[in-house]
């Protein structure tokens, strides 16, 4: 699906400031806890990479439970493209509930809304299924930090598994095979 913004506008600073804002209009229309998962170049921006910019804010839930409702308020109020925020992910095949196993707590803005982050070796293999060239970019990050802490090629590769279930979305683009193998040539990612 298309964004409705063309230019990436969304960096850690106001990803924060927009979440806190979201989180008062939880609080105000009183539809209770909410917990997000963020993934994708939003999850960069707050965890990685200094500079990273992205158009929208994946997230993945288990209950959406009115959070629309909030972020459509959020967009009028802060003049946002409405798809600021949303669960598009969850439609895609990078997508597993799975990612909620080992996600780690961002932050939690106004005592209500639980914000977790996907974590790198996770994040790793999304990109992976997704192989878009920004992926790309953003996996030579991650594959510096993943063999910094030890992370080897059987670890991405069990993880996968973990997530999908199979390689099957590794073998599906000889592209990727080449990729995942010319970073992994020593034995680490």
């Amino acid at each position: 699906m298309g964004h409705i913004a063309t230019e990436e506008y969304l960096y850690r600073e106001n990803i924060d400031e927009y979440l806190e804002a979201l989180a008062q209009k939880i609080n105000d229309s009183g539809i209770g806890r909410h917990m997000i998962l963020i993934v994708g170049g939003a999850a960069m921006a707050l965890k990685v990479r200094d500079g990273r910019s992205t158009v929208d804010i994946d997230i993945c839930f288990r209950e959406q439970n009115n959070l629309y409702m909030c972020c459509k308020q959020v967009a009028d109020e802060y003049d946002l493209p409405e798809d600021w925020i949303n669960a598009d992910v969850m439609h895609s095949d990078s997508f597993s509930y799975a990612l909620f196993d080992n996600a780690e707590l961002y932050k939690v803005y106004g005592g209500i809304l639980e914000v977790y982050i996907v974590n790198n070796l996770d994040l790793y293999c999304m990109k992976l299924v997704s192989f878009r060239p920004k992926d790309v970019q953003d996996m030579e990050v991650l594959s510096d930090i993943l063999k910094s802490n030890g992370t080897t090629r059987e670890d991405v590769i069990s993880n996968f598994i973990r997530l999908y279930g199979d390689e099957y979305l590794l073998q599906d683009d000889d592209r990727k095979a080449r990729f995942m193998e010319r970073q992994m040539r020593s034995g680490s990612v």
